[in-house]
């Protein structure tokens, strides 16, 4: 999908569609340097992660007095030293209980929705994904309680009536509503908007009450998105109907492919003389499953040319993808990285690595880092939401 400017579209519109189509995976959007993730599980909000220092696990609770600025300084070294996720390094710690790390992850999140609901400008692409987060890891958030509240502080009211559409447009109340609205509580103007839609109404008389336009047509908006009222009278789609079968068709043992039986032999080492031929023979050594031998090949080429960057580069990504953590594998990565700060995929590695090796912080500092620059990363977004979705389950 091309990616949505956000001076034209809503993000909120953009939701609403997710949810109506069932949607799974990341929407990613950029505003600047800012990165920001929302995941999708069949259409349903179920978390969101952030770029931006002051949406993270640990400001956000200093910020709400939960911890001590000492108590955040202390796990933060901690969670640096052992690589395990801040929000378990607090419960570990016990300045914070599992279910205050709990509730403080799902306001985490619904401060980075609502954040993004009020933008009215940056880009909007999504990332589809069958399993953006494990089932056990998604947040039991409400997509409709969210859009209202989003909505509400949106700061564009024109652009809003531009979206609700023609004057003629009929809305009515729904009946059950989607979350228990009245603790929100209802503003004034949702509330006028509430009392004329028990009937059928058109937008032109709900825009023609006493109150303030703008107040009007954000509440029109928010109760639209937030599920409390619909079009009027409700459309209904029809039920699609079953495709024809398929005529099934014989297969003689002649269409089945033949079997093929290679012996499975150990290459000759090869003897490269150059950085490019040295990469060119691990990489055909990989090709074909010769793990180690490449591994030979990358390292005394290495050896003999240190300052080339392709055999250490290849012999990085490869090292990181067997054996435990070893801090030489580190420390090559970190050379390179120092080097070409800008290699978002050798960065993701490394956060691949460390997530491997057991090194959570690590890896969320690292994929945080690859988002900051290419934030349409599918496979950044995918772990970041699953090693910090897992600090709310591991801290239980």
């Amino acid at each position: 999908m091309t990616a949505l400017d956000l001076s034209e579209a809503l993000v909120a519109e953009e939701i609403v569609r997710i949810r109506a189509e069932g949607w799974s995976g990341v929407v990613a959007l950029t505003q600047g340097q800012v990165a920001k993730g929302i995941y999708f599980v069949d259409g349903g909000i179920a978390f969101a992660a952030s770029t931006v220092e002051e949406d993270r696990l640990g400001a956000g609770l200093f910020r709400a007095g939960k911890i001590t600025e000492g108590q955040f300084r202390s796990a933060m070294r901690e969670s640096e030293a052992s690589g395990r996720p801040l929000g378990h390094t607090l419960v570990d710690l016990e300045y914070l209980t599992a279910e205050d790390l709990t509730t403080a992850v799902a306001f985490q999140v619904e401060r980075i929705v609502l954040s993004v609901l009020r933008w009215t400008s940056g880009a909007l692409r999504r990332k589809p994904m069958e399993r953006p987060l494990p089932a056990d890891l998604a947040l039991d958030l409400n997509t409709h309680r969210l859009l209202l509240l989003g909505t509400r502080q949106f700061p564009d009211a024109g652009r809003l009536e531009r979206s609700l559409g023609a004057p003629g447009r009929r809305l009515r109340r729904v009946s059950p509503w989607p979350f228990d609205y009245e603790e929100l509580p209802p503003s004034p103007a949702e509330r006028a908007v509430l009392a004329l839609c028990t009937r059928s109404v058109p937008l032109a008389d709900l825009l023609a009450l006493p109150l303030p336009r703008p107040q009007v047509v954000r509440a029109a908006y928010a109760l639209l998105v937030g599920g409390l009222v619909d079009d009027a009278p409700a459309r209904i789609a029809p039920a699609p109907l079953a495709p024809a079968p398929l005529p099934v068709r014989a297969v003689s043992p002649g269409d089945q492919p033949a079997a093929s039986d290679p012996q499975v032999t150990t290459p000759a080492p090869p003897t490269p003389q150059t950085p490019p031929e040295a990469e060119r023979a691990a990489r055909g050594l990989l090709e074909k499953g010769f793990r180690q031998q490449a591994i030979e090949v990358l390292q005394d080429a290495a050896d003999r040319h240190p300052d080339a960057r392709g055999p250490r580069r290849l012999l990085a990504m490869t090292l990181a993808r067997t054996g435990e953590f070893q801090p030489s594998v580190e420390a090559l990565f970190a050379s390179l990285l120092e080097k070409d700060a800008g290699d978002v995929e050798l960065r993701y590695a490394l956060a691949s690595y460390y997530r491997r090796s057991g090194l959570a912080a690590r890896a969320i500092l690292q994929l945080r880092l690859v988002l900051s620059a290419d934030s349409g990363h599918a496979g950044a977004w995918r772990d970041l939401g699953e090693l910090e979705a897992g600090e709310t389950r591991r801290g239980r």
